[in-house]
């Protein structure tokens, strides 16, 4: 798995390094868990928090899914809550 990735979001090019997010994560309350939760350090967050955390995008211009990919290709895990 990359350390580092770039991709392109509302046409604007990021780079997104996993200790990024593990920085921007630190010390966060995690907001009630939706659908799609990701495991930053042992913590379970939304993936649209810790994806708005990291890009600083605002959450109505990515979905889920996009959260999702992007967080996956850097090593975290995502899955569905029960």
């Amino acid at each position: 798995m990359p350390d580092n990735i770039t991709f392109i979001a509302n046409g604007n090019s990021l780079s997104v390094a996993r200790s990024d997010v593990e920085q921007a994560m630190r010390g966060v309350v995690p907001e009630p868990l939706r659908s799609l939760v990701v495991d930053v350090g042992g913590t379970l967050y939304p993936v649209k928090q810790v994806f708005e955390a990291v890009t600083g995008m605002d959450r109505l211009d990515f979905t889920s899914a996009t959260a999702r990919r992007h967080l996956s290709k850097l090593g975290f895990a995502v899955s569905r809550t029960s």
